[in-house]
């Protein structure tokens, strides 16, 4: 039988690369102790700047391997280690894995020295390299080997432990129906004896009490070294379907190989039988209900952690995404941990799950091996969760420019897809640049957009007339919103919020904004809030807080609940709650205060002081307008009542006479676009706007930075103007976009005049 050891504690660590590192008898008195999962940049990862340490570090164990196992075959298994592994045994190189976010695994079993003690040698590096993705993204690529490390010890014949991956077995969801589920399980049984073996692939399907409700079975005679595929076609009447967060009923699909009376190998595969569709004009459909996918966007980090989370991580951010109601989850921008999925399937989640081919596509490897690589892992060993509806092809790959080589890699990633899996669709999240009439949008089976207005660019309101547009330019395409948000720092407040104030009432109006346009819109499939947990990014520097993106709904230490998130709450959760808005902004200058309340409840009553002052009908947002407050300290008591319980929440004001500077964000607030343009709105005050003949034969702010960079003339103005974002960490990102594009997305913060005076010196350029 298969035996998993799990062997996370008591490693060796160093911080550098040392040539000999995988020498049994090296010097390790200068390495640390460390247990897995681990990483080396849960600290300056997130601290700012973009200086955490890349680069080659070594992980050692001792360990022991039991004579027992020298008839068996024996592997080594490591879940996630970004993202170059080298892997080393008794001296002997193993193998290397391009990837940081997938299982992989080596055969052992003749380099171990059985009935000894063994050196285990991994040499883990996340620099950035040009043929492995991603190569440029806004979060941190947290170093490390991040995710448990186990031996796989099993019989010599077993499902095949070498198949990307995987599993070995995958339960196919043929024809389901409300009558009946057709699946097929096909099972890659090894059989690494020297010999023929004679044995029997038995396949059961048991309810949820355990109870056998169906099974297959074959008789085989495997062939010595033979690989052999074999599927099994079972038919179960009358299933109990899983149907999202109402119902996510799991059966389990066990399969089992036998030989005479014993179980050589044994998987149990939890599955629940569901379908569903896509329409381009009324959305997402499971088991024919309609669903509107109320999604939230998910990275794995925390903070002081970076990735290295364990399972009661996984659960707390699966509890917290409970709470507030979500049906969906996209899972960005790469393969989750096995657990996280485990979790989706027993929770009903709707699962988005995709690749880290983001932003930049490679120099050197046009074909896309990389990406193709991490696709089909992705797709193998997560085939049988259940909750996974799509696959993701593609996430801003536009960024770093549309290239002929880019438009036919997400096509042969579409169909790379559709050859692993064709039972399930794919999709892509489109960056907010693409217009509306570009044909990527029919390279996937549906698709998103990631789009900000309201924060990089224009007004929420603008969302409407887009979504329109775009519907009536695609009136066939599925489109779903994959990416949206606002940047809300807990520490600043206002009584009136503002486009790029960073304030949590501005991160709060934003939501309640924006989801009112994408409820009116029935042909919008689902809709990803961008982020659910504010997370590292290290390059970042933005609202006086540096390394991270503050988009989260929830704080990064999962602490704090913001404002907004309550705000889903009141629209997407059944469980009833009363939540009073800006507790945070505690000292309020103003003698009459408008004070907000997110509910699911229909009627509220606001106390002041213990007063009764006014009660309010609504639904989900109430307004109590012009509140007195006396000197000094204010209760603020909001109660309702429901069925015969009664629901209340609290909030404590300070009338004070002057503001709290405290609550206002720094003059200079940063942003990831703003940081790149060295303009000085001061230096630009006398310049006068003059009308410019800008041809097609010249050069432009309407060209991408590629062609300027491409020219000796243009590249010095570039240069002098953008010396700051040519020295950065995303330069490579911004080839193909034009420098009208990158002021857009500052969202006013760059002036009119600058944009001039660059003109005025390109359109001297003939091309």
């Amino acid at each position: 039988m298969r035996n998993i050891i799990n062997i996370n504690d008591n490693w060796k660590f160093v911080k550098e690369d040392i040539k000999e590192a995988y020498i049994k008898d090296i010097n390790l008195s200068t390495w640390e102790n460390i247990s897995i999962p681990h990483t080396w940049n849960a600290i300056d990862g997130i601290d700012g700047g973009n200086d955490f340490y890349k680069g080659a570090c070594w992980y050692r164990k001792e360990i022991f391997i039991n004579k027992e196992y020298e008839n068996k075959k024996i592997y080594i298994e490591l879940n996630g280690s970004n993202s170059i592994t080298n892997v080393y045994l008794n001296e002997k190189h193993l193998g290397e894995h391009k990837g940081g976010y997938s299982t992989f695994r080596f055969d052992i079993s003749d380099v171990v020295e059985y009935g000894k003690v063994n050196t285990i040698a991994i040499k883990v590096d996340n620099s950035i390299v040009d043929d492995v993705y991603p190569i440029w993204a806004d979060f941190t690529f947290y170093g490390g080997i991040y995710r448990d490390v186990n031996l796989v010890v099993t019989d010599k014949t077993h499902f095949e432990l070498m198949n990307e991956g995987s599993l070995g077995v995958y339960v196919s969801q043929d024809n389901i129906t409300k009558e009946s589920a057709s699946i097929t399980v096909k099972s890659i049984i090894k059989n690494d004896c020297e010999k023929e073996e004679a044995i029997k692939l038995w396949i059961d399907v048991l309810d949820k009490e355990g109870n056998i409700v169906k099974y297959n079975a074959k008789d085989i005679l495997l062939n010595p070294n033979e690989s052999r595929e074999i599927s099994l076609p079972i038919n179960i009447e009358n299933p109990i379907l899983w149907h999202g967060v109402k119902n996510p009923y799991l059966y389990n699909v066990k399969a089992y190989i036998m030989k005479d009376n014993d179980v050589l190998d044994e998987l149990i595969i939890p599955t629940g039988f569901r379908y569903y569709r896509f329409d381009a004009k009324e959305g997402f459909f499971l088991n024919g209900e309609h669903m509107k996918l109320n999604g939230v966007s998910r990275h794995q980090d925390r903070k002081d952690k970076g990735w290295a989370l364990s399972k009661k991580d996984h659960e707390e951010d699966m509890k917290l995404i409970k709470e507030v109601g979500a049906n969906s989850i996209r899972l960005a921008h790469y393969q989750h941990d096995q657990y996280f999925y485990d979790l989706c399937d027993r929770e009903g989640m709707i699962i988005w799950a995709e690749i880290p081919f983001i932003s930049v596509m490679s120099k050197t490897d046009l074909k896309g091996e990389n990406a193709k690589s991490q696709l089909v892992e992705l797709i193998r060993q997560n085939y049988n969760h259940s909750s996974i509806v799509m696959w993701g092809v593609q996430n801003e790959i536009q960024i770093g420019g549309i290239t002929d080589e880019l438009r036919t890699l997400v096509k042969e990633l579409h169909q790379l897809a559709k050859k692993e899996d064709s039972t399930r669709l794919t999709t892509q999240a489109q960056v907010m640049m693409v217009e509306n009439e570009d044909e990527f949008h029919n390279y996937t089976d549906i698709m998103a957009y990631n789009k900000y207005y309201g924060w990089y660019q224009g007004e929420v309101e603008e969302f409407a007339q887009w979504l329109d547009d775009f519907n009536k330019v695609n009136p066939d395409t599925c489109i779903g919103i994959s990416e949206y948000g606002a940047e809300g720092i807990i520490k600043y407040h206002t009584d009136n919020p503002q486009v790029k104030d960073y304030t949590e009432e501005y991160h709060a109006l934003y939501h309640e904004k924006v989801m009112k346009i994408f409820n009116e819109r029935k042909f919008v499939w689902g809709t990803y809030v961008w982020n659910f947990f504010d997370f590292g990014s290290d390059f970042r520097d933005e609202g006086g807080v540096k390394g991270r993106n503050n988009k989260g709904l929830i704080t990064f230490d999962r602490k704090v609940k913001k404002d907004a998130f309550y705000m889903y709450k009141s629209l997407w959760s059944d469980e009833k709650f009363i939540h009073i808005n800006s507790k945070r902004y505690i000292d309020r200058e103003n003698k009459f205060i408008n004070v907000k309340v997110y509910s699911n409840l229909n009627e509220l009553t606001l106390f002041v002081n213990n007063e009764e002052v006014a009660t309010l009908n609504s639904n989900h947002i109430f307004n109590f307008e012009n509140i007195e407050l006396v000197d000094g300290q204010n209760e603020v008591k909001v109660v309702a009542k429901s069925e015969g319980k009664v629901y209340t929440d609290f909030a404590i004001f300070n009338k004070v006479d002057e503001r709290n500077s405290i609550y206002d964000c720094p003059e200079d607030k940063g942003g990831v676009v703003t940081n790149w343009f060295n303009d000085d709105k001061n230096k630009f005050d006398d310049v006068e706007i003059k009308e410019l003949n800008i041809t097609d034969d010249v050069y432009s702010t309407k060209c991408k930075f590629k062609e300027l960079m491409a020219n000796e003339e243009t590249k010095s103005i570039i240069e002098k103007y953008f010396g700051q974002m040519l020295e950065g960490p995303t330069a490579g990102m911004l080839e193909g976009m034009t420098i009208d594009q990158l002021a857009e997305l500052a969202g006013g913060q760059v002036s009119d005049k600058f944009i001039y005076v660059l003109n005025s010196e390109l359109v001297n350029i003939k091309k």
